[in-house]
């Protein structure tokens, strides 16, 4: 080959970007097994050598008759095995001495696959997991039927001695634990969950167990985010912000809140990622009802549009909130709601540091809030609740497999990963509701003008939050807040020239 021809260079050029793509990927995949064994390690001291875990996969949900939605494993199977296949199983057993994890797989259908894809084989499991005992799905319950009778299964006359030792004595002392997800129990009327179900069976067939819920391990265990983790949240964050720029790019009076939704997924699955929850594309009115999801109204010209999106890459979901005006110009009562709620989420951000009690983040959000909605004339007092009239929601949740994903703790630490979102709403409806408030009719007359002035904005502003060592960092810096920043970047827009 001559490597001095230009074609020569621009294949070695393809060929040095596939060797980085790869490389990449191979570290990606590398990180995340190293992940799994550590968090599968950390469960099981959780558990105890007399405890066993048991994890099911995620169900699929019917659209209609025989349509499906598009199936996500449950995410704390996900955070232990990394795999997303439909129908797997995963038990832990802390005391055994070789079969500590077990992984129940599916086994390979001709027929599925010609159906909905190729299904993974015992080995790639075992790659993708680092799990070593793959085992057939159809074991789980001879399995379950031996070890609960106490007898040994896949044991040969060697272990037999030693594997199950302790969960066999745990259950003649009758202090086995079995620990399954029992976190959402069930309605009066409703169905029972998979882990309901059997562990009614459990307690029917078996003696000597204590069945536990083993959600709040998780809630401990998945607070705190991994390197590999917050590389995953970074992905899911820069392309929720590369969908703010595009649709507010492109955002002009007499389009449809649907389109500007289409434009945000679009740029989603462009990035290979999906979206993390139903969209919130909202404008005038609409943009004060906290999860208005229909996207069906016309935008018109003076209204503000608030776009509450996030983009899920690898299972870890983005959360970001921005309210434009849509003619590219905030109007003066617009901008004043506006800079109280940034106001109050820079307040809530600048006191953000390892060992602050989690509610503080909220408190001061509100804290400001209070002070800005009185000065307005829209409550009559800085104490009590009025203010939720206006605010009605949290300022902050923890963002990882989930959108609003799980934790356990108190005060904030170093590796959590949060929202800070506050918001005002000035609804129609917001005179009755601060009736029920205790606001005297008389003093309706002055908050009525007020209401009357600010009716139908609503404002949110919500980014995603890394706490660190030394305080925080912003993962959604690059997407502005301020309103100069905002009507610089629509100034372009054709509504706006």
């Amino acid at each position: 080959m001559n490597f001095k021809t230009p074609t020569s260079h621009l294949i070695l050029f393809h060929m040095a970007i596939g060797w980085a793509v790869c490389l990449s990927l191979f570290a990606a995949e590398s990180e995340l097994k190293s992940d799994l064994v550590k968090r599968r390690h950390a469960m099981m001291e959780k558990i105890g050598n007399r405890g066993m875990l048991i994890l099911f996969s995620g169900d699929r949900r019917t659209y209609s008759r025989d349509v499906n939605y598009e199936f996500r494993q449950e995410s704390n199977l996900y955070y232990l095995t990394g795999i997303r296949q439909h129908g797997i199983t995963l038990v832990l057993m802390p005391g055994n001495s070789s079969r500590r994890e077990i992984l129940f797989l599916p086994d390979r259908s001709a027929n599925k696959e010609l159906w909905t894809g190729k299904m993974l084989s015992v080995a790639e499991a075992a790659e993708i997991s680092g799990i070593r005992n793959v085992w057939s799905a159809s074991e789980f319950e001879p399995f379950i039927d031996s070890v609960f009778y106490g007898r040994p299964y896949r044991t040969s006359r060697y272990s037999t001695t030693t594997e199950y030792r302790d969960f066999f004595s745990g259950l003649r002392q009758g202090k086995a634990e079995v620990f399954l997800l029992l976190e959402s129990r069930p309605g009066l009327t409703g169905k029972l969950s998979k882990e309901y179900e059997f562990s009614d069976r459990l307690r029917k067939r078996f003696t000597g167990l204590q069945i536990k819920d083993a959600s709040s391990f998780f809630h401990q265990l998945r607070v705190i985010k991994s390197p590999y983790e917050i590389s995953q949240l970074r992905e899911a964050i820069d392309v929720t912000v590369q969908a703010h720029l595009e649709a507010m790019k492109n955002i002009r009076s007499d389009m449809w809140e649907y389109e500007i939704e289409a434009l945000i997924e679009y740029t989603f699955k462009k990035s290979s990622s999906y979206s993390a929850f139903p969209s919130i594309v909202a404008s005038g009115l609409n943009a004060t009802t906290l999860h208005y999801q229909s996207s069906q109204k016309q935008i018109h010209d003076g209204e503000l549009l608030l776009m509450d999106v996030g983009a899920e890459h690898n299972y870890y979901a983005a959360d970001i909130t921005r309210t434009v005006p849509v003619n590219g110009k905030f109007s003066k009562q617009q901008a004043q709601i506006y800079q109280l709620v940034l106001d109050a989420q820079r307040a809530a951000l600048a006191i953000i540091r390892p060992g602050l009690p989690i509610s503080s983040v909220h408190q001061k959000a509100v804290e400001i809030i209070r002070k800005g909605l009185f000065k307005m004339d829209l409550i009559t007092s800085e104490e009590g609740t009025q203010y939720r009239v206006f605010f009605p929601h949290g300022t902050r949740h923890f963002l990882g497999l989930d959108t609003h994903d799980v934790g356990q703790s108190e005060r904030l630490q170093s590796g959590m990963v949060i929202t800070v979102e506050p918001g005002i709403y000035v609804r129609e409806d917001s005179l009755d509701r601060l009736l029920e408030r205790g606001v005297t009719a008389k003093q309706l007359d002055t908050i009525r003008r007020s209401i009357e002035k600010y009716k139908s904005i609503g404002v949110r502003i919500e980014d995603d939050v890394l706490v660190t060592d030394e305080g925080y960092e912003l993962l959604s810096k690059q997407l502005p807040r301020e309103i100069t920043e905002i009507e610089a970047l629509m100034a372009n827009n054709e509504n706006s020239r």
